[in-house]
């Protein structure tokens, strides 16, 4: 497939649902350019006339404000979740751009529902249910309950080529991932389930899985030991590993997910390491949120020194992100009014997970 400048074939075949039955373009399009209306309670939502006049700006090759995250990861890296979809293509079933046919939905990205066992430290009540109560004290809007996604009762799953798992944390959900699945021509889908590396599958559901085309699974963890529990609060680090070996046990296609933030930035290379001693790919990503979590927040002596030790490995495309990152101004007092917080909330603190960085900030605390 010919790839374009700007233009991105998702928006022909896929859809990114969260538990509420808002859809986006795509996981990372910017959700404040999506109207509101654009839902699976629309009867057509793949042909809102907001998605057709962005088919109508990806035909044309002309940048789309929604898009700005992939630009900005081009831009440094060369490469983004959107030539990701122009190399994958076929994976994928994305093929409507390409060939001029009309849109369909081979390609769903779907958020189960809300509940998760987590309440990691940059997430939001909306993906997480126990964020709540936490929520409430700081005097953010939480929903009413669990959010549960209404297109599991009414969805049509019988032509999806790939199908993305997400929650919340869709492994406590197995009861409907099972209904979706009974669904799905398996032969001929392929499967990506993020989960939080807490829960492992039942007997039905990894029956089913071993039935797919292929199924990888993105284990999300952001460091080791204490820090993890820190980050990913709820999650017990021997129970991760423990899950951990049961998929590679069960012959997965894995992956581990990553977050680098201002917590974890100084002990990438740990978690690295581990995923070493295990034979899996690791992913990272930067956090693009809460802001007071960005790396850039950091004293400015500290992020040099940071920097000189990334140098190394300025060549991996992450660490060259990270290293960019750390380049850019910050404000850290921001950060040390929001981490004040936020370990009063919790009754916790971060500096027996990561003494190191703590050393580092030793006269700036």
């Amino acid at each position: 497939m010919t790839k374009k400048k700007y233009a991105c074939p998702l928006p022909f075949n896929h859809m990114a649902i969260r538990p509420d039955g808002r859809v986006l373009p795509c996981c990372i399009y910017r959700w404040a350019d999506v109207p509101s209306d654009l839902n699976i309670f629309h009867n057509d939502p793949l042909n809102h006339p907001y998605m057709k006049d962005l088919r109508e700006q990806m035909r044309s090759d002309a940048p789309v404000s929604g898009c700005s995250y992939c630009y900005k990861d081009e831009a440094l890296n060369g490469q983004s979740m959107r030539t990701e979809m122009w190399d994958e293509s076929k994976k994928y079933g994305l093929s409507s751009l390409e060939n001029n046919t009309p849109p369909e939905l081979t390609y769903l990205d779907l958020s189960i529902s809300n509940t998760c066992n987590n309440k990691c430290r940059m997430c939001m009540p909306e993906l997480s249910t126990s964020w709540y109560a936490d929520a409430k004290q700081l005097g953010l809007e939480i929903p009413k309950g669990i959010i549960t996604n209404p297109l599991i009762e009414n969805g049509d799953f019988s032509k999806l080529k790939y199908l993305k798992l997400l929650g919340g944390e869709p492994l406590l959900e197995q009861d409907k991932l099972i209904k979706i699945l009974k669904q799905c021509d398996l032969p001929n889908l392929r499967i990506n389930l993020i989960t939080n590396t807490t829960v492992i599958p039942t007997e039905e559901l990894h029956n089913l899985f071993t039935q797919c085309k292929k199924v990888s699974v993105s284990l999300s963890m952001d460091a080791t030991g204490a820090l993890n529990e820190f980050l990913r609060k709820g999650s017990e680090w021997a129970k991760t590993v423990e899950t951990v070996d049961w998929f590679i046990s069960n012959n997965y296609d894995l992956n581990v997910h990553s977050v680098a933030s201002i917590y974890n930035v100084n002990v990438l290379d740990q978690l690295n390491k581990f995923c070493q001693s295990k034979k899996l790919i690791q992913k990272c990503v930067l956090v693009d949120g809460p802001e007071y979590m960005m790396p850039r927040n950091l004293p400015v002596q500290v992020k040099e020194k940071l920097k000189k030790r990334l140098e190394k490995d300025k060549n991996d495309a992450i660490i060259n992100t990270v290293i960019k990152e750390l380049s850019t101004p910050g404000n850290f007092d921001v950060f040390v009014e929001n981490d004040n917080k936020m370990n009063e909330l919790r009754n916790e603190h971060w500096k027996h997970a990561n003494p190191e960085l703590y050393k580092l900030l030793t006269g700036y605390l």
